[in-house]
């Protein structure tokens, strides 16, 4: 038996219903902030990313690349930024105000070892900001995740951390004062057999090992290097979050994992997990579509890992009692003039004023009558309609009120619809 690829996931009904519970939530709330949902490939030309990512850092290594049959070298999209500034750039989207605000859903792809919420296949949302260099972008993207998480009724398992890491300039002075005092510790860079720390292996470091703890205890912190206008938008920020109710807590040694960012960086980490915990990130990167298309336009993003959230609803059973409501169940399968009746009468209902109505047509047989009742009353299904062969030797159908306990015989010849309508007192 073939079975699915190393860090890839199936997703089955009971999967799929709480993506598309979060899904229904967040397009809810993102459409009453006017952002405008687009979609672009899964493979990109790679040097879309390789540009822009370290190839030290492990998203570069992590990507999955190969030569096509042209000879091009492409990539399955690794996260969604590059390829969302590549389409609203060559889309010209810029020369449309309100196509400044984009968001984004789908699978992005990373050959990482599989973990608890990290696959190798896995799925985001992202949204982005064009255009604004203003904190007011930064806030209106937390007030979204902020209203997301009240909305999926879990804003308590979280906590927002915020830092500022400055500009590129003052990440180079930080880095360079980093590996003066690491010159200075032959131990724990023999033993990491570090040669030269840059901004993006200080990022790897194991913040776990006892040596880095100890050594970094006396380090200075990138918050005091960043210039005066980083400081004052970060502060402004705290300000505006503290305005706004939303908790909040800076975490100076927060940085982000690919080197575009700057100035303000955020994270929403679960409070009940130990490691892996992030759930929602973003930033600004102000200078990443110069250095992709010597173009200055300020940008802001964040991505949320649907996956960990799903997997997070599910270990604090938000959606136990919520499932996909079945209306009406119907029972036909006794031959094929009752099966042709069934269908008849779900295209019937469709059809009227209770289109709305979820209606699940039993038309294959695959155990006995009684048994798929006992399912059907499980399922808290409000009608369930019988063509059995009683029903179809005396050409009635059997319409049973499972709420009310009540049970009616109808002819076939009636109005099914409009019995129907007025047994749930639908107008």
């Amino acid at each position: 038996m073939i079975k699915i690829i190393k860090g890839m996931k199936d997703y089955i009904p009971s999967d799929v219903f709480v993506y598309q519970y979060i899904e229904k939530k967040f397009r809810k709330i993102i459409n009453s902030y006017s952002f405008n949902e687009v979609r672009f490939p899964i493979l990109e030309n790679s040097n879309l990313y390789n540009k822009n990512i370290n190839k030290n850092n492990l998203l570069f290594k992590y990507m999955y690349s190969f030569n096509d049959k042209n000879n091009l070298n492409i990539s399955l999209r690794p996260e969604g930024t590059m390829s969302c500034i590549r389409m609203y750039l060559e889309n010209k989207l810029f020369n449309f105000y309100n196509f400044n605000k984009l968001w984004y859903i789908g699978p992005m792809f990373r050959y990482e070892k599989p973990q608890k919420g990290r696959l190798r296949q896995f799925y985001q949302i992202g949204l982005e900001i064009f255009g604004n260099i203003d904190t007011g972008s930064d806030l209106e993207l937390i007030l979204i995740i902020n209203r997301l998480l009240k909305e999926l009724n879990i804003n308590n398992l979280f906590i927002l951390e915020i830092n500022s890491i400055g500009n590129l300039n003052d990440r180079i002075k930080y880095i360079k004062n980093l590996n003066i005092l690491l010159n200075r510790n032959d131990y724990f860079i023999k033993k990491k057999k570090i040669k030269k720390l840059d901004f993006d292996l200080f990022k790897k470091l194991d913040k776990n090992n006892i040596d880095y703890i100890n050594l970094m205890k006396n380090f200075p912190k990138i918050t005091d290097f960043i210039n005066d206008r980083s400081v004052y938008n970060f502060n402004y920020l705290c300000e505006l979050l503290s305005k706004f109710n939303i908790n909040f807590k800076i975490n100076k040694n927060l940085f982000r994992g690919l080197d575009y960012y700057n100035d303000i960086v955020f994270e929403w980490k679960y409070k009940f997990w130990s490691s892996q915990n992030t759930i929602c990130a973003g930033g600004r990167y102000d200078y990443l579509i110069k250095n992709l298309y010597d173009i200055y336009i300020p940008s802001v993003g964040l991505a949320i890992g649907l996956d960990r959230l799903a997997l997070i609803l599910k270990e604090n059973n938000i959606l136990s009692n919520l499932n996909k409501k079945i209306d009406i169940y119907i029972i036909s399968y006794f031959n094929y003039k009752t099966i042709s009746l069934g269908f008849n009468i779900v295209e019937d209902i469709l059809n009227s004023d209770l289109y709305f109505l979820n209606i699940y047509h039993n038309y294959f047989k695959y155990t006995k009558l009684s048994k798929i009742i006992i399912k059907v009353l499980k399922l808290n299904c409000r009608l369930l309609i019988i063509i059995g062969k009683r029903e179809f030797n005396k050409k009635v159908i059997t319409i049973k009120d499972l709420y009310l306990n009540n049970q009616f015989s109808i002819s076939v010849n009636k109005n099914i619809v409009n019995f129907i309508s007025n047994l749930l007192k639908i107008n």
